[in-house]
Formats: C-alpha cells, sequence, structure tokens
C-alpha cells in the first residue's frame, strides 16, 4: 500500500475517533447540571480551598481557569445562578469585580456529581491501566499542541491569502 494511502487512513480514521469521543457525553453524570457547569462548580471550590479566607473566585479569574472567554463565563454563571448553584457578590474593595460564591445546593452537586466522576475516572484508568493513560495523556497532549499550532498557521495563512486579494 502505498504511504499516500495509508496517510488518508489514518486522516479517515483519526476524523472517526475523534468524532467517537466528541460524542461521548459527560453531562449523564448528573441529572441537575451540564458539564460545563460540573466544571465551574469545581474550579470555584477549588479556589476557594487555596485561598483560605476567601469568599469566592471573581469571573474573570474564573473564565481564566476554565479557558473560555469572560463573556461564555458570564452566560454560564446566569444559567447556573438561576439554577440556584452560584452567587455573585460584589468586592467591597473594587465595586468593578464580582466574587462568584457556591451556594449550599451548589456544594450538594459538586460533592455528588464529584463522587460519580471519581467512579468513572477510576474506572477508566483501572480497565485501560496506568501505564496506557499516562502514555495516552502524553499523546493527547503532544496532539492538542499540534493541532492548536496547525490551526493557528491554517488562520494565518488564511489571513494572508485575504489581505493579498485586490
Amino acid at each position: 500500500m502505498s504511504d499516500e494511502r495509508n496517510e488518508k487512513i489514518l486522516q479517515s480514521e483519526l476524523m472517526q475517533i475523534m468524532q467517537r469521543m466528541k460524542k461521548i457525553r459527560l453531562n449523564i453524570l448528573s441529572e441537575q447540571v451540564i458539564y460545563s457547569e460540573y466544571y465551574a462548580l469545581e474550579q470555584i471550590d477549588r479556589y476557594v480551598k487555596e485561598h483560605p479566607g476567601s469568599i469566592g473566585i471573581y469571573v474573570s479569574e474564573l473564565a481564566e481557569s476554565m479557558k473560555i472567554v469572560p463573556s461564555s463565563a458570564s452566560r454560564l454563571l446566569n444559567t447556573m445562578e438561576g439554577k440556584g448553584l452560584i452567587t455573585r457578590k460584589v468586592d467591597t474593595g473594587s465595586r468593578r469585580n464580582i466574587f462568584v460564591c457556591l451556594t449550599p445546593a451548589g456544594r450538594d452537586i459538586l460533592t455528588s456529581t464529584a463522587r460519580d466522576m471519581d467512579l468513572l475516572k477510576s474506572q477508566i484508568i483501572r480497565r485501560m491501566g496506568p501505564e496506557d493513560i499516562s502514555r495516552l495523556i502524553g499523546l493527547w497532549g503532544k496532539l492538542a499542541d499540534i493541532m492548536e499550532d496547525e490551526m493557528h498557521q491554517l488562520l494565518e495563512r488564511r489571513k494572508k491569502r485575504t489581505e493579498e486579494r485586490p
């Protein structure tokens, strides 16, 4: 089989496995929250534990820790606030900054969902084996780095072509 044919097969298999992974929905771990809400609850809780005396996390810091833009974080927080999972409090030291805090309901959902999430992760590691998981994490990291770099280069090439057009 030619190298070109092998590459086409690998391209197809890569896209199929990426689609398959994309279809796996972690949202089924909780009936009350979707995965992004769970992840936000987890980030808020982690921040408060790492910063004793803090009442919550700034919206901008939450967005940064979740690797999303602040406007997306605000939309997510609006939904979570509507569900009674978080509250927002104005920072008395700087009235422009808003703290995000877990409510008791948010903490309860975080606790119950975290148990299921921990069990899922433990089962995956047990079934795959720690060595394979470590290798996979390294390879996934490498893949993500390459994809980010290639997407950046693609956008740069597109931008250059657009600028060169009369």
